[in-house]
């Protein structure tokens, strides 16, 4: 089958490449039990066990990725004690040069900052990603884009800004180049993955336009070498930092999971050299580093949470950066904290006159803090007023609790509405006995929320469509391929074909047969219909859950909340939806969706359909 895509008005199929119907899918290469990956998603792990011949030549290769250079030490310096029992944060720094590579001159830059957090005693892994453009106060140079922290000072400054900015401690570094992660993906045979679009940028000479890494990259699930995985990590000529982010945690949980095997000792000396040649880090004790590669390579996928700092886009001097406010910062950390699936049940009950609450004023109106100061005593709490914050003119109304405290804090926020921040007090500096902080914003209106009773929320509806539009099309698909196809008879509103993709999953035309269908809704960006003549593909192992429907096994993937696909299988072939990277998808319209695909055969549509033609194009340019 060509690798070419497919369009509407034409299948072609070069007869050499007429698919066979039985074929040996590769077998899953096992990996030995640990490899560090950088990305903008960057670690990786692989695996728990070691040989005991081997952990030597571990420790030789920690001392080379950790020298006593000037670049380690102040890293090291800047970095806080890892103490026994308590979570470890790791951050996570992808760049285009090796830190304290030798020479002099151009330090390199930061593409990707993540902290990573491993609670070993709540059993969860969290990220928190950090734009690349995000504008922040860089510790003794004023404010500049984040990635610029790695260009005036390293890891170390980098540490600085980062802990500045979340208030949050940092235990440990690792720093590694792009070659390093090309090299490391290669190294443990590829990582299949669902490209979501088509990806594609050529230089022009003399357009005017400034240059960005080419890449060529088409849709559909796909085995990735190391350069196609940094193109797509990398990707921001028309993308956003956030689609970016997105990108790469999908990446890295994929390659956690897909390196997450025993065995193959002989191969130990090659991860060895590619870690102690394009890594740097301050984690020196074997055991440390063993401890760290177990939990996140036995840590379940539905105990792994991901944020990321937003913002909004902006202009400063010229250059375009992402502002944030502290309250959003604030925000994303606690939710770092304390992941989605910690913060599931309702807030425990606290007696009121318990807790000590003080009261800023952080909106400048006379009198707010004072008025809320009385209204929470009304309430029970134990509240004093602690005059005006550092600053006025804060939007929201920020409930910060101490350490113990969070259950506490969440109730007193419930008073104050629902754009009310929840955030963690800082460790040092928060005066003894005191349990909240409420910083009272413009959101505050001078009255505490009445508490209502609650009321059945609605079931939520598909925003969809009927069509037939793309049964012809699956017709001579599946007249050229051979391949079993079904598709959708309904899709979100205002959806468009750009991409349809007939091609075999492996390069040189081997592996098998799949069909990949991008769609742009009017929000800009994509979703996906895969169709796979692979009854067990590595995909499937990543599954959170099984939902039987309509005589369906339908297998579920979320991230957190956010249900990213919907996956079923009917002999043999297995065919799923995609959400878009920003999951603008409602579960009720991705599961309207699934329910909906037909055999191209029998079509059938619901009772009292009225099908809407949907606009098709072959292979368009999906910015």
């Amino acid at each position: 089958m060509s690798d070419e895509p497919m369009g509407p008005d034409d299948v072609e199929v070069d007869e050499a490449e007429r698919p066979a119907r039985w074929f040996r899918v590769p077998r899953k290469r096992r990996r030995w039990p640990w490899v560090f990956m950088w990305a903008a998603l960057l670690i990786v792990g692989a695996g728990a066990g070691l040989a005991v011949a081997s952990y030597q030549l571990l420790g030789n290769t920690l001392e080379k990725a950790s020298p006593d250079t000037k670049v380690v030490q102040d890293a090291q310096a800047a970095v806080d004690p890892d103490v026994p029992g308590e979570p470890v944060n790791i951050l996570l720094i992808g760049s285009d040069k090796r830190a304290g590579e030798q020479g002099v001159g151009d330090p390199g830059r930061s593409d990707s900052l993540i902290l990573l957090r491993m609670d070993g005693d709540r059993g969860f892994i969290s990220m928190l990603s950090f734009p690349r453009d995000l504008y922040v106060d860089i510790p003794g140079a004023g404010m500049d884009k984040i990635n610029s922290a790695f260009s005036r000072g390293g890891p170390a400054k980098t540490i600085e800004t980062i802990k500045k900015l979340t208030g949050q401690p940092i235990n440990y570094f690792v720093n590694i180049d792009f070659n390093g992660f090309v090299k490391l993906v290669d190294q443990v045979g590829g990582v299949y993955l669902d490209v979501d679009r088509k990806y594609f940028h050529k230089n022009v000479p003399g357009d005017g336009i400034d240059d960005y890494e080419e890449i060529d990259l088409k849709p559909g699930y796909q085995r990735l070498n190391g350069k196609d995985a940094l193109d797509y990590v990398r990707y921001r000529h028309t993308d956003s930092d956030f689609a970016r982010i997105a990108r790469q945690q999908a990446f890295l949980s994929e390659l956690k999971r897909q390196t997450n095997r025993f065995g193959n000792l002989p191969e130990i000396p090659a991860y060895a050299s590619i870690f102690a040649d394009n890594i740097t880090t301050n984690v020196r004790s074997v055991p440390r580093l063993l401890g760290i590669l177990e939990q996140a390579m036995t840590t379940d996928k539905d105990r792994i949470s991901r944020n990321s700092i937003s913002g909004n886009p902006n202009m400063r001097g010229g250059a375009s950066v992402v502002d944030t406010t502290q309250a959003e910062i604030d925000a994303k950390v606690d939710a770092w904290l304390n992941p989605e699936f910690e913060q599931g049940a309702a807030s425990a009950v606290v007696s009121p006159n318990e807790v000590q609450v003080e009261v800023l004023n952080g909106n400048g109106r006379l009198l707010d803090a004072e008025k809320a100061t009385d209204q929470l005593r009304e309430r029970g709490y134990d509240a004093v007023s602690g005059g005006n914050a550092d600053s006025f003119g804060k939007p929201e109304t920020v409930v910060a609790y101490a350490e113990g405290q969070r259950e506490a804090a969440k109730n007193v926020a419930a008073l104050f509405g629902a754009d009310t921040v929840l955030a963690a007090l800082p460790r040092t500096g928060t005066p003894d006995g005191l349990d909240v902080r409420v910083t009272v914003g413009e959101s505050y209106d001078g009255e505490l929320v009445q508490k209502k009773k609650a009321k059945k929320e609605p079931k939520p509806t598909a925003d969809v469509v009927d069509t037939t539009s793309l049964v012809g099309l699956g017709k001579r698909i599946q007249k050229a391929t051979g391949l079993n196809i079904m598709v959708p008879t309904r899709v979100p509103s205002g959806s468009e074909l750009k991409v349809v993709r007939a091609y075999r999953v492996n390069t040189g035309g081997e592996g098998p047969q799949a069909l990949k269908m991008v769609f742009r809704i009017p929000q800009g960006t994509y979703w996906g219909y895969q169709v796979l003549d692979w009854a067990d593909p590595p995909l499937l192992e990543g599954r959170t859950g099984v939902v039987k429907s309509g005589g369906r096994e339908y297998s579920t993937f979320y991230d957190g909340k956010n249900l990213m696909r919907l996956a079923w299988q009917k002999d043999g072939v297995t065919y799923w939806i995609s959400n878009t990277l920003d999951y603008a998808l409602s579960d009720a319209t991705m599961y309207a969706i699934a329910k909906s695909v037909r055999p191209v055969n029998r079509p059938t549509l619901r009772p009292g359909a009225k099908p809407v033609d949907i606009p098709m194009e072959q292979d368009a340019y999906t910015p």
